[in-house]
């Protein structure tokens, strides 16, 4: 058995020290356990969550500072997937090790050009499975058997080359998509400043998080988002209703493994013949569902809009290109019993 390093094992020393604490305090003040948001995992109980992402994408052509429009450009993409989530290792009070198997997923993707879109590289993840690690604490770890897969996954977007070609050529792809609802799943507890403290309603603390985008670019759209515990409902489980809202953040957020590297082409889109994007605003709201008695997220919902500028490679005149991304994100907990009008409308 590999030998835990010393950062592991300081990581694990001070999750001991924080599940005594808590234990601690819950004794001393009477706090009800319900009121932690802490992650639980359970051999028998494996978990199933369909994720949905789905965005429009609009390119205007505008003239010069007067901002006149010129032309404008559309194009439509979506993805479905449904993962089982089945606890392999479970460790209280420190990182746990889940399965993620692939139960389907679907792509669906219109181009600007209006022809057949090739099939998405993120479509080969059916079937598939891979293993990850967290904390009750939200703490994420990715092992090589997510790295490796989402490598693979990631060189089958690539066109295979013919003939003197040099230029690496991509297909466009939602691998993204599929990055962004691996760390939201478990981003509520994980961005908690101050986990001993519990939430009450009027909680809200901050998180910083990357945002899907049409194509990977280095200037990824990222935000500051605000979460602020609404309504926790304590009927036959408690149930934490947290909006969110968010402002664009500066910098761009690259705590994720890449699926691809250097530089290559989009194949049969606009975007292969643009650059330096640079994110003007971001409009929108979103609620989540935390299950406190289960320690897991019941649902997530977001829907935002974000405008972006960029220039052409080869100068067109005063033309000047300007992204609208409509964007919506759903991720729902799927169970045999038919809680989920409860459990989604509560605020």
């Amino acid at each position: 058995m590999r030998r835990p390093s010393p950062a592991q094992r300081i990581a694990r020393t001070m999750q001991l020290l924080l599940a005594a604490a808590v234990a601690f305090f819950s004794g001393c003040r009477s706090v009800p356990r319900g009121e932690y948001m802490a992650l639980e995992f359970d051999k028998t109980k494996p978990l199933r969550y369909r994720f949905v992402s789905s965005r429009e994408v609009q390119i205007e052509l505008t003239s010069g500072p007067s901002g006149k429009k010129e032309d404008s450009k559309a194009s439509n993409e979506s993805i479905e997937m449904v993962f089982q989530i089945r606890p392999v290792e479970i460790d209280p009070y420190g990182l746990s090790t889940l399965e993620f198997t692939c139960e389907s997923v679907q792509v669906k993707r219109t181009t600007f050009s209006g022809k057949p879109a090739a099939a998405d590289a993120v479509q080969a993840l059916q079937g598939r499975s891979y293993t990850i690690q967290v904390s009750p604490t939200g703490r994420l770890e990715l092992t090589d058997s997510f790295k490796n897969l989402l490598r693979e996954i990631g060189q089958k977007s690539f066109a295979a080359k013919s003939g003197s070609q040099q230029q690496n050529v991509k297909d466009p792809d939602m691998i993204l998509d599929w990055l962004f609802f691996q760390y939201t799943l478990w981003d509520l507890p994980a961005s908690h400043p101050r986990p001993l403290e519990g939430i009450r309603v009027g909680s809200t603390w901050e998180s910083e998080q990357f945002l899907p985008w049409p194509v990977p670019i280095q200037n990824l759209p990222s935000r500051i988002l605000t979460y602020t515990v609404e309504q926790i409902d304590e009927q036959d489980c408690q149930l934490a209703f947290i909006s969110t809202s968010y402002k664009l953040r500066e910098r761009p957020v690259l705590n994720f493994p890449l699926p691809y590297e250097g530089n290559y082409q989009i194949r049969g889109s606009l975007f292969s013949v643009l650059r330096n994007f640079q994110h003007q605003s971001l409009e929108g709201s979103g609620r989540l569902v935390f299950n406190l008695t289960d320690g897991c997220l019941e649902s997530a919902q977001d829907e935002y809009t974000l405008l972006t500028s960029a220039s052409f490679i080869l100068p067109l005149g005063e033309s000047l290109p300007k992204l609208t991304v409509h964007q919506h994100i759903q991720i729902e907990r799927l169970s045999d019993d038919t809680r989920s009008e409860r459990k989604n409308g509560g605020l």
